[in-house]
């Protein structure tokens, strides 16, 4: 069973315009599918991820992309591509703790598993108002103030230790919102995604190509203001679907937006 399928492998292809010997960039490897056809089209890729099952060329974190890649000899890119989000593994592997469908796993849902607070240590720490915050900004869920004071109280009676004690207290109407918003701010995902592009943009050649799957609103509100400064020119006005035979295959692509910029001269 692979890693992680792959979303628009031949839309990205063309966003970056692969071209034997160009160099580029995967900052989300994900068990390389990607990086594999920029390879088989000739492209040369430096694969970086922060979740060490991943199998990237480079363990790091995409925040620090920069640093990262002139340590590798990657000083200067003709692309670069940001695959967001989680990948299938870190979905379907029950220890990860990133979905509820798995009621007595550990509640931890960090992207690297060795550094950082766990999903179930933030809910133990976390105050009801900041609870609220992080899920009326992430979750995109009608009901984050009751939600949040949901979790507090239940917290009180016993400790959240499981996927399954989150998924109890919250119900299945909402519980992909409320966990999507604690992994988001327990991984730190957006303020990684803004110094990960500012990082992309010293790093990409004039004339090289940014592409972003995102599949979240707020990342692709990130990702359209950062392509929107006169730094780019825009290749897509407006974001690239999966097409409807990708999404019969494979469902995870149908929140998919793709967007792609080049960097001006």
């Amino acid at each position: 069973m692979p890693y992680h399928t792959p979303i628009m492998v031949k839309e990205v292809l063309e966003g970056l315009q692969v071209a034997p010997g160009k160099r580029y960039i995967d900052a989300t490897y994900g068990g390389g599918g990607h990086t594999k056809a920029i390879r088989e089209a000739g492209g040369i890729v430096l694969g970086i991820d922060t979740d060490p099952d991943a199998g990237a060329d480079v363990l790091g974190n995409f925040r620090n992309i920069e640093e990262i890649a002139k340590k590798e000899g990657f000083d200067t890119v003709d692309g670069i591509l940001f695959d967001l989000g989680v990948s299938s593994h870190q979905l379907d592997t029950p220890g990860r703790g990133f979905s509820y469908r798995y009621g007595d796993a550990p509640l931890d849902a960090r992207l690297n598993q060795k550094s950082g607070m766990t999903a179930a240590e933030y809910l133990q720490r976390v105050s009801e108002n900041e609870l609220y915050e992080t899920l009326a900004t992430y979750s995109e869920a009608e009901h984050s103030r009751s939600i949040a004071a949901l979790i507090v109280r239940g917290r009180r009676k016993q400790e959240i230790r499981t996927t399954g004690d989150l998924f109890n207290i919250v119900g299945k109407y909402e519980a992909s919102q409320v966990f999507q918003a604690i992994r988001i701010v327990i991984n730190d995902e957006m303020g990684a995604l803004k110094e990960g592009l500012a990082g992309a943009k010293t790093l990409l050649k004039p004339g090289g190509r940014l592409v972003v799957l995102s599949f979240h609103s707020l990342e692709d509100r990130v990702v359209k203001l950062f392509m929107k400064s006169d730094t780019w020119r825009l290749i897509t006005k407006k974001p690239l679907m999966a097409t409807e035979t990708e999404l019969y295959l494979n469902s995870r692509a149908r929140s998919a937006k793709l967007r792609i910029a080049e960097k001006l001269p």
